[in-house]
């Protein structure tokens, strides 16, 4: 049998907070302030432990839009082969059983058309990716935003949807 994740991360959350956080010196500051780092960074793997492959699948299917309404690529040889590369990736988004691999197997074949193209493609057709990049990674700043709102660190929280509201697409 395999523990469910989920209740293991607050097995450790309950040990830290009744036995090993009291235990520690109040007076070593940073060992008081990283306890409340590790317990804050658990409690939010708890809460997101669920919607993970949510998570990773939205950032997929995403990507893969992206990449679907990109122009046809221009260029010399460089841009032909990073663009026979994407092809590749984005045929291959099946193989693996975690979104995640996939996400970032298509990800860096898109950094690599982006480069290429810069090297030696059509500037008007590098100009509609660099575009179409541009507004994906906007869209992805504001998921990442969403998704470690609850650290807390985020400018403007409030104007973000909730990381179940964000994985359910709104």
């Amino acid at each position: 049998m395999t523990p469910d994740p989920i209740i293991r991360l607050a097995s450790v959350v309950q040990t830290l907070e009744h036995v090993v956080v009291p235990a520690v010196d109040s007076g070593n500051l940073l060992a008081v302030e990283q306890c409340g780092v590790v317990l804050a960074q658990l409690r939010m793997l708890e809460r997101h432990m669920p919607l993970i492959g949510a998570y990773h699948a939205l950032c997929l299917t995403d990507l893969l839009g992206v990449v679907a309404a990109l122009p046809p690529v221009e260029g010399g040889p460089a841009a032909v082969m990073a663009r026979r590369e994407l092809a590749e990736a984005c045929a291959q988004v099946d193989d693996p059983a975690d979104p995640r691999l996939a996400f970032h197997r298509v990800g860096r074949a898109l950094e690599g058309l982006v480069r290429a193209m810069a090297q030696d493609g059509e500037p008007a057709v590098r100009r509609a990716i660099d575009a179409a990049v541009l507004a994906f990674s906007i869209r992805q700043a504001r998921r990442a935003r969403s998704w470690f709102q609850d650290a807390g660190f985020d400018h403007d929280a409030d104007s973000l949807p909730t990381v179940e509201a964000m994985v359910a697409g709104n």
